[in-house]
This record gives C-alpha cells, sequence and structure tokens, in this order.
C-alpha cells in the first residue's frame, strides 16, 4: 500500500477522537515498511493533530 493511502486510512481512524493506536498503525503498514516511509507517516500523522497512543480507549 502506498504511504499517502495508509496516511489517508489512520486519519479516517482516527476520527472522531484524534487518536490512532501502534497497533492499528502497524496493521495498516505491514512488516516490510522501509523505516523512511514510517517516519513520513508519523510526521503527517503529527501534522494533521492525530496522536498515537498504546491503546485507545
Amino acid at each position: 500500500m502506498l504511504v499517502s493511502e495508509i496516511i489517508r486510512r489512520a486519519i479516517a481512524m482516527s476520527e472522531p477522537d484524534g487518536e490512532i493506536s501502534f497497533d492499528e498503525l502497524n496493521a495498516l503498514c505491514g512488516s516490510d515498511m522501509p523505516p523512511e516511509d514510517i517516519e513520513d507517516i508519523f510526521c503527517a500523522l503529527r501534522d494533521a493533530g492525530i496522536q498515537l497512543v498504546e491503546q485507545r480507549g
């Protein structure tokens, strides 16, 4: 999956509370994602005001 598609889905998943868990993000990214792409995703989520959390709720 493209980085832009992962970012779009992560943003959609974070609604309405503005959070996404590491497990949810890992499920979107898969295990073969290069570190540079993961960093881009983290930056995009941060810029969108989305918080990465251990567990949602």
